[in-house]
């Protein structure tokens, strides 16, 4: 494992880290101002994310497997294996708040056989298990807790909580299922508008797919995301935006006509009062970087 990219746009307010040989658990907290924010990661390490606030709005691209959007709500979990390359953005205003545990799969430190795991262990995005969640919280805990010098048998006590982490992982990382706290139609609105970001399409047919009244819908939006069904199809048009902005070399033009703008000019009125800069800044400023 060669390489290491940790690269998220968000502003860093706080991390609390744990280290205890090939485990290393952290609790990080991140400031949005309401425009997307990038991340692009390549893990050398199997790592396991836990959302711990709401209402932030995910789009994330494992490299080879796909594309998933969901709304951040406490206790989804996302699963990367070690190797994994990750890129996205988060959408949303306010603090975002997550753990994040990191497996070495070449630890010494940890039984022998963990090397043989990798073959077994899948991706998966904004879901909930509250078998994996019962043995990740109490990690979060002991990280929130952790002060040097670790106390006696610490490390024998993560380790434990890891190895139930992945014998779970492996086992069950095919069956875990969608947080319940998210109106499945609303899930299957929001898929549909991933389908169809460069169609034009009216609120009633918005509600149409939810087999809702377009009021109920509204309703609905507001409620899970905080934003109308509009300004939600217009965030996720320009964090695509952005993402074609960062991973192809279509221009501008192409990229505009592709969401449904009606010119290069509207769209890149659009782009700049969602991020602050030109679509060509934007593009100029990830090259750089």
């Amino acid at each position: 494992m060669g390489r290491t990219v940790r690269q998220y746009s968000a502003d860093l307010v706080s991390r609390l880290h744990m280290q205890y040989g090939g485990v290393s658990v952290e609790l990080i907290q991140r400031r949005l101002d309401g425009a997307p924010a990038s991340l692009h990661v390549w893990l050398p390490h199997h790592t396991l994310y836990a959302e711990l606030s709401g209402g932030f709005l995910y789009d994330r691209e494992v490299a080879w497997l796909g594309r998933k959007s969901f709304v951040s709500e406490p206790q989804l979990m996302s699963f990367r294996p070690a190797g994994s390359e990750v890129l996205g953005t988060t959408a949303g205003s306010g603090l975002v708040t997550y753990g994040v545990i990191s497996i070495d799969p070449q630890s010494r430190d940890l039984l022998d056989g963990f090397a043989e795991l990798p073959t077994t262990l899948s991706t998966f995005t904004g879901l909930s298990n509250p078998r994996l969640w019962d043995e990740l919280a109490p990690l979060l805990a002991e990280c929130a807790a952790y002060a040097p010098p670790p106390r006696p048998l610490a490390q024998l006590y993560v380790h434990g909580r890891v190895i139930a982490l992945l014998a779970l992982l492996a086992d069950e990382a095919g069956e875990v299922q969608v947080g319940n706290g998210q109106d499945r139609r609303l899930r299957d609105v929001i898929g549909w508008i991933d389908q169809n970001l460069a169609t034009e399409f009216t609120i009633n047919e918005l509600a149409s797919v939810a087999n809702m009244s377009a009021s109920q819908l509204v309703r609905v939006f507001r409620k899970s995301l905080g934003v109308t069904p509009a300004a939600y199809v217009s965030t996720r048009r320009l964090c695509e935006a952005q993402r074609l902005l960062d991973r192809s070399d279509w221009t501008i033009k192409q990229i505009a006509a592709h969401l449904g703008y009606v010119d290069q000019s509207h769209f890149t009125q659009r782009f700049r009062t969602h991020t602050g800069l030109t679509p060509a800044a934007y593009r100029r400023a990830r090259t750089s970087g």
